[in-house]
């Protein structure tokens, strides 16, 4: 197995982790939020569907940025923060959409290429290894907070007020926007 194939196999499961995390929660349960206890910005309303969206989103990102000369912008994925805001089956499709453009944008990469440097959506360069275990990582990471918050949060009835303007606060003065 080369270095190349070991990455995707660990970006599907963590993928799978996150999935996992997902399966059987109910609408109401995907609104739910822990009371917050600070002013950091979350990157998304800290519900289980806020997540489920920033999961996404910032997978296509990525992919966009590290292998794709950013055709995808921030500033579009915030629109389809709109889009995809309704329905819990809809933020899951688009997580599904995320990881199969997630996996497409790379899948001729050799290991030979692992150390190319690539655009970060902040600006600078890294490597395309380290782009790639960060989406391993962030995978993992939101599927252990999925989980807590299945666990921890009752039913809401309500969603949480929408996050696409505080997006772009905090990230529409980025080279990605």
């Amino acid at each position: 197995m080369t270095t190349v194939e070991y990455l995707r196999h660990l970006s599907q499961f963590a993928h799978n982790e996150v999935v996992e995390a997902l399966d059987g929660v109910t609408e109401k349960q995907a609104w739910a939020v822990l009371p917050q206890r600070g002013s950091d910005y979350l990157h998304s309303d800290g519900s289980i569907h806020g997540i489920t969206l920033h999961i996404a989103s910032a997978k296509i990102m990525y992919a966009s940025m590290s292998f794709r000369n950013t055709e995808i912008r921030l500033a579009r994925l915030r629109r389809a923060y709109r889009e995809v805001r309704a329905k819990l089956a809809a933020a899951l499709d688009y997580l599904g959409e995320s990881q199969r453009y997630w996996l497409e944008t790379w899948k001729s990469l050799t290991d030979d290429e692992l150390t190319r440097e690539v655009d970060h959506f902040s600006g600078r360069k890294w490597p395309v290894w380290q782009a790639i275990r960060t989406m391993i990582h962030h995978d993992s990471w939101h599927g252990g907070q999925l989980v807590v918050l299945r666990y921890a949060c009752p039913e809401f009835d309500q969603r949480p007020p929408s996050v696409a303007e505080d997006i772009r606060t905090h990230c529409g003065e980025l080279p990605s926007w």
